[in-house]
């Protein structure tokens, strides 16, 4: 009778762009209420009980891998109710029925490689995340060698879609719980978060740096140092973003004092690839906070080292001085050619 009711093909999805758009607003753009609802919420309610109060072992012939697996099919129903009902119902399964919760941790990441590779588009991947959340928060120490693979083969990969704002909140908690149990593996976190960086995609941007301090928060002074140039490299570009929003985050992140405290402790790699974008933010940007809170930033970047500030304002000023140089010399040299095409055309 459940697999009757609840087994069924999904409709098309009613538009294409809702998992796939780069800026969902919030979840009500994947809503859209299914017309049978009153009478699979009925079903679910069944099924949910029957899970709770009867014994995994009789239920084990009837709740098999095959009806597991049409479950996991519901979370790309369209109907959040649905999808909170699907949730809870297989999350309930899988704390009640231990001999499959290998099984169904492996269909889950099939789910999540499926969108991650293929599709690109999902309902269901916040709500499974979700589940995930929970059986992370429930692994012992040390973690296990598939947990970690499972963090870096499918968590750290669900950061490259461009729809990762419409779950970015329960993928941040999942990966933040892994660093928590085992802060050594903050660094490769960090590193490996740097790689999917987005280029053009401010709203992803945004999303990623508050990640990003939140992990820096839990590694160690030895890890930060190894990653602090191209860490601070991607945050310098972000500081002098000409989206507002974007360069006013990347310069609160200073305000963290266990960031600027790190940052302190690694002048050599941070301060030259900082101080040029500060310097060119104080100089050019567009816009009037920015332009504040990077003199805040100067200020305190000043008073960490006032020396090594200095030599990377020489540094710079040599720089600028090459480029005009070289400026200067390109021009000159184009002259040069386009004075003897004249001569030439004169001659012919």
């Amino acid at each position: 009778m459940l697999s009757t009711n609840l087994f069924r093909p999904l409709p098309p999805p009613s538009n294409a762009s809702h998992a796939t758009a780069e800026f969902p607003d919030d979840e009500d753009m994947l809503t859209v209420p299914t017309p049978a609802w009153p009478h699979l919420q009925i079903v679910y309610d069944i099924l949910l009980r029957l899970v709770l109060n009867s014994d995994p072992k009789t239920l084990r012939f009837y709740i098999d891998q095959p009806f597991l697996l049409n479950l996991l099919y519901l979370f790309q129903s369209e109907d959040p109710r649905e999808r909170e009902s699907v949730k809870n119902v297989f999350h309930r399964i899988y704390t009640k029925f231990p001999f499959y919760r290998s099984f169904m941790r492996k269909a889950m990441n099939d789910v999540f490689f499926h969108f991650v590779y293929e599709t690109d588009r999902h309902c269901g991947v916040g709500d499974l995340l979700e589940i995930w959340g929970s059986i992370i928060n429930g692994f012992s120490m040390p973690l296990k060698e598939e947990h970690k693979q499972f963090l870096l083969k499918v968590l750290i990969p669900l950061h490259k879609p461009r729809c990762v704002q419409a779950y970015h909140r329960q993928l941040a908690y999942c990966v933040s719980q892994f660093v928590q149990k085992e802060p050594l593996l903050g660094g490769i976190v960090v590193k490996e978060i740097l790689r999917y960086w987005p280029i053009t995609n401010c709203q992803k941007e945004l999303l990623l740096l508050g990640e990003l301090e939140d992990l820096v928060e839990n590694i160690d002074q030895e890890q930060f140092r190894k990653l602090a140039r191209p860490l601070c490299t991607v945050m310098a570009k972000c500081l002098s973003s000409c989206n507002l929003q974007v360069a006013e985050r990347a310069l609160f992140i200073w305000n963290n004092e266990y960031f600027a405290k790190m940052a302190s402790q690694a002048t050599e790699d941070v301060f030259p690839v900082v101080v040029e974008r500060i310097e060119k933010n104080l100089k050019l940007h567009w816009c009037r906070s920015v332009r504040e809170l990077s003199a805040n930033v100067k200020s305190m970047l000043e008073e960490m080292d006032p020396f090594l500030y200095y030599k990377c304002l020489e540094e710079l000023k040599q720089q600028e001085s090459r480029a005009g140089h070289e400026d200067l010399n390109r021009k000159k040299r184009w002259e040069r050619l386009e004075l003897a095409a004249a001569k030439s055309a004169s001659h012919s």
